[in-house]
């Protein structure tokens, strides 16, 4: 992990829940102690870097399962950030999208192209289970079918798990929601309130209750009350 005779600036540990257990004791030691031993080295080394760790997983469901450390994630957790899931801030999807394209339209040494306005509005509807991840991967991989002539990503220039899984969607909706507005974004969000709204109720505005009650963090309900303009009673 640390090869450089000083090691200096930040370290990031992604997914450090997917890290053996074994290790993360390993390196609860180092953070403890601030020093080091390189691999084959005898000497220890002091460590002058700040750390920073990632989890995909709740944190306290990884305690609890036993993937993460108790003593090493409070280790860490000196200063937390909650970073809600894509399908949470679609928002930012147009944006992103922007940016890989230009990036690998780069990389790949096309010119720049734009997205289909029907694709566009199936990207905010899906669920992006894989988050940023995912979607780069459609991007990166619907650029490299595209024709030297064409200037726009289209559904059949997607990777074939991604159309299957719009197809499927699509299909689902159709057969169990007959919805009252035209767009789905706002269907999503006049439910999600009424029940955010309902549940914090039930609670007499207790967010912590409410969150456990609906199964998520605090900083996810904070976050989603937020973005839906809704004040605790």
């Amino acid at each position: 992990m640390f090869q450089s005779k000083q090691v200096k600036g930040t370290l990031f540990l992604d997914e450090i829940n997917s890290m053996p257990p074994t290790l993360q004791a390993k390196l609860l030691r180092v953070l403890q102690e601030r020093r080091y031993r390189r691999v084959g080295c005898t000497r220890e080394l002091p460590l002058e870097c700040r750390i920073m760790t990632s989890t995909n997983i709740d944190p306290y469901k990884c305690i609890k399962e036993g993937t993460l450390r108790e003593d090493i994630y409070y280790r860490f957790a000196v200063f937390t950030l909650f970073i809600p899931p894509l399908r949470e801030r679609t928002e930012d999807i147009e944006e992103l999208v922007t940016h890989f394209i230009k990036n690998f339209c780069r990389v790949y040494g096309q010119r720049d192209v734009g997205l289909d306005p029907e694709l566009k509005q199936a990207f905010l509807d899906y669920n992006w289970p894989g988050n940023v991840r995912e979607l780069q991967h459609v991007i990166e991989s619907s650029l490299v079918m595209l024709n030297p002539d064409e200037k726009k990503i289209t559904f059949e220039h997607l990777p074939s798990f991604i159309r299957h899984k719009f197809k499927q969607q699509k299909t689902h909706l159709t057969l169990q929601y007959t919805p009252t507005k035209n767009n789905l974004n706002e269907i999503i969000k006049d439910t999600e309130r009424q029940v955010i709204e309902d549940v914090l109720r039930s609670h007499k505005g207790n967010i912590t209750r409410a969150a456990e009650s609906l199964g998520i963090v605090r900083q996810n309900l904070q976050y989603r009350m937020r973005k839906l303009g809704i004040k605790a009673q």
